[in-house]
């Protein structure tokens, strides 16, 4: 059954109704509870590797992720027509605008539509923009768009900027602001001294092989001119050094690469945050991190570290929150990133059978918020949305703050090809985010 559109969804029935009883028994009793079967997963006595294990707690004893039930803000229902890196951006008066990339049979299209109750129904398309990948922001009361050239049938060919004066009904024809073979979905976006800075891929060396580029626009002028916009110098993947892979962990996709880099403004410091893809991703939770200088005519990139960042093998989107004064980022975090309990075994996921990534680290059924102050060590607050099956996800979400509230956007697997090629774009809304952290700075001494 197909929900319809911005209908709040509860997902205990969607994201189990198509569990195979071998899938339900390797999940636990807690699942098999959940999805009516009856009988636990094994006993005390059972073990699929030798051990005496006791059976897991019953469901009601499982944490409960903070915005399960959510609203569709779109439903490709065309089978084979997926939806790729969605975004979201706040309007001055409240209205949330999401884009929504659709790929087709040939091209593809990107869908906006708009949410005038903070995300609790969302109404029919306002407009279709011929291109495949965008990124919305807003700029004193505009909406703006980065895109790939309107109407190309072939992604990564130059970035293009477009405006809209109605938040999203119509558009300005593109500019071309950088030319290369350039792309990113909606990731962390800083203002600093009246300048917006993004990061980029840059796919000049190949199809499997990524570096990136960071791009400034001086918001003193008009950012559709082309003269606003600089772009950095190219910074290529650097390899990954033997001791970080698993030499029984090898294999050509997902390819050792960096994609999709985030921009942060850490004590006045210009950094980039990327997801790292090691072979299988079977090493985790690795980013790659970037210092930026600007001067104000050389805008300079540069390699500087590997560090160890929750959910990195698949995209994260990290976002500053002034109130708080902390960094808060919506990521992926996988269960089994070296498949020890089968997970990945084909007969436990079928329908996921045409994405070639199915490997542990590629797990994306956990949407998971951290918190942080110098983007490089985080804390969790809590799951945003958990996905059933290795099949389904909830991922490359991207947020916005709305009131006391994020309101985060994901493209979703709920009835999906497989993880990857999802057919929904999902919106969550996580109330009082801010009471879900801890002070992590040091206390007052009041002696």
């Amino acid at each position: 059954m197909i929900p319809e559109l911005g209908k709040p969804i509860g997902l205990g029935a969607i994201m189990n109704a198509r569990m195979s009883r071998r899938t339900l028994l390797s999940l636990g009793a807690g699942t098999l509870a959940a999805a009516g079967a009856g009988t636990p997963a094994h006993t005390a006595e059972e073990s699929l590797s030798g051990e005496t294990v006791s059976p897991p707690p019953d469901a009601a004893c499982w944490a409960k992720p903070l915005a399960q039930d959510y609203t569709v803000a779109f439903r490709s229902h065309v089978p084979g027509r997926g939806i790729d890196g969605v975004g979201i951006a706040k309007m001055p008066d409240g209205m949330l605008v999401a884009t929504v990339p659709v790929v087709l049979d040939q091209g593809w299209t990107c869908v906006i539509v708009q949410s005038t109750d903070g995300g609790r129904s969302w109404g029919k398309p306002v407009a279709e923009l011929p291109c495949h990948t965008v990124t919305p922001f807003v700029h004193e009361e505009k909406l703006y768009l980065f895109a790939d050239p309107w109407g190309e049938r072939r992604r990564f060919i130059d970035l293009t900027l477009l405006r809209s004066d109605d938040a999203g009904r119509t558009w300005s024809d593109p500019v071309t602001v950088a030319k290369g073979t350039l792309w990113n979905c909606q990731t962390g976006m800083t203002i600093h001294n009246n300048t917006l800075y993004w990061a980029v891929d840059d796919r000049s060396l190949g199809p499997a092989e990524r570096g990136h580029r960071v791009l400034a626009g001086d918001l003193s002028g008009d950012l559709m001119d082309s003269k606003s916009w600089r772009i950095s110098n190219f910074v290529p993947f650097p390899g990954l050094p033997d001791s970080l892979l698993n030499p029984k962990m090898t294999g050509s996709y997902p390819s050792n690469r960096m994609l999709e880099p985030n921009v942060l403004l850490v004590g006045g410091r210009l950094r980039v945050l990327s997801t790292v893809k090691p072979p299988l991703q079977a090493t985790t939770n690795l980013a790659a991190v970037f210092d930026v200088t600007d001067d104000g005519e050389n805008l300079d990139l540069s390699f500087t570290q590997y560090h160890p960042m929750p959910g990195a093998q698949v995209k994260f989107c990290v976002t500053w929150d002034d109130v708080s004064q902390m960094f808060w980022a919506t990521v992926n975090l996988a269960v089994d990133g070296q498949d020890q309990f089968a997970f990945q075994d084909p007969a436990e996921h079928r329908d996921d059978e045409p994405y070639p990534g199915g490997i542990g680290g590629n797990d994306r059924r956990f949407l998971m918020l951290m918190y942080g102050l110098d983007g490089l060590n985080w804390f969790p607050a809590g799951c945003v949305a958990r996905a059933g099956r290795l099949g389904q996800s909830f991922m490359y979400a991207s947020q916005v703050i709305d009131g006391d509230d994020l309101a985060i956007i994901a493209r979703s697997s709920v009835d999906g090809h497989n993880r990857h090629d999802a057919d929904t774009a999902t919106f969550h809304r996580v109330r009082n985010f801010r009471k879900l952290a801890m002070n992590l700075r040091q206390d007052m001494d009041t002696r």
